[in-house]
């Protein structure tokens, strides 16, 4: 048997326990390790009490892997919540202009402040405010969540919002913040981390390649898990600059039910 080299990252799918269906695959990994380490006890005797003979107990396996994606699936992996679909409140702070004429708005950006009207005493929103007037707070540009701009006799149409007549006496020809919730389209997608709910244990299949030495090519190669109990820990980084966070998923390999296989690696 040739010896070989394994490099090349696999894809791996998880299967139901029970079912064996499989429940998601990932295929953007960057890296995956696979270790297992165990502790030692001695039997001790003699001069120095030196090491007599050695027992290894305790042997756990761990699988730790890389994402450089993230996506529905396997934030309701980490969480145990699945995810849900409909519309959403969405909380929305406004400085800018945003173009209506299209399907959906689209904002022209800082070269476009929003401004109130100076004769009308309108600012045009980007989207339909799910609140009453009461409930929207205008600010100055200059003095953001500072003194709000009086809203009395305000009156919402759509996107249009118009100021009453002390709030177009502070607020008209200038450029102000508006805050304000609407609803998402019903297709938006919500992800739920809560208290009770964690990731469950499932088969690992992984798939990829290794290099046989003999003859230069590349093999199939399969490594199986019986029983991973995936981890509910997770870490979202955002930075301004830099390479994008890549998901970093941290296993327990355990030994299953009907068996004392903890990992299967198969080349064909």
């Amino acid at each position: 048997m040739a010896k070989f080299g394994a490099k090349e990252m696999f894809d791996a799918t998880l299967y139901d326990m029970t079912t064996e269906a499989p429940e998601i695959t990932f295929d953007t990994l960057k890296t995956g390790d696979i270790e297992f380490t165990t502790e030692k006890v001695y039997a001790r005797g003699g001069k120095g009490n030196s090491k007599l003979l050695t027992w290894e107990i305790n042997k756990e396996g761990t699988l730790k892997i890389e994402d450089a994606l993230l996506s529905p699936k396997s934030i309701e992996l980490l969480s145990g919540v699945a995810t849900a679909v409909g519309a959403k409140t969405i909380y929305m702070r406004q400085d800018s202009e945003w173009d209506l004429s299209g399907a959906e708005p689209v904002d022209k950006g800082d070269s476009y402040p929003l401004v109130c009207n100076a004769t009308t005493g309108i600012i045009t929103l980007a989207f339909t405010p799910s609140v009453t007037v009461a409930n929207i707070k205008v600010y100055l540009a200059d003095d953001d969540c500072g003194t709000e701009v009086d809203m009395t006799g305000a009156t919402l149409s759509t996107t249009s919002l118009t100021l009453g007549v002390n709030g177009k006496a502070t607020a008209g020809g200038k450029n102000v913040i508006v805050y304000y919730k609407y609803l998402s389209g019903a297709d938006a997608e919500t992800y739920v981390i809560d208290s009770e709910h964690m990731a469950g244990t499932y088969k690992l299949v992984g798939t990829t390649v290794v290099r046989n030495q003999k003859t230069g090519k590349d093999e199939s190669f399969q490594i199986m898990i019986p029983s991973l109990k995936w981890s509910s820990g997770m870490s979202l980084s955002f930075s301004a600059d830099g390479d994008p966070s890549v998901q970093t998923f941290e296993c327990e390999i355990q030994k299953p039910s009907d068996s004392s296989v903890m990992i299967e690696m198969t080349k064909y």
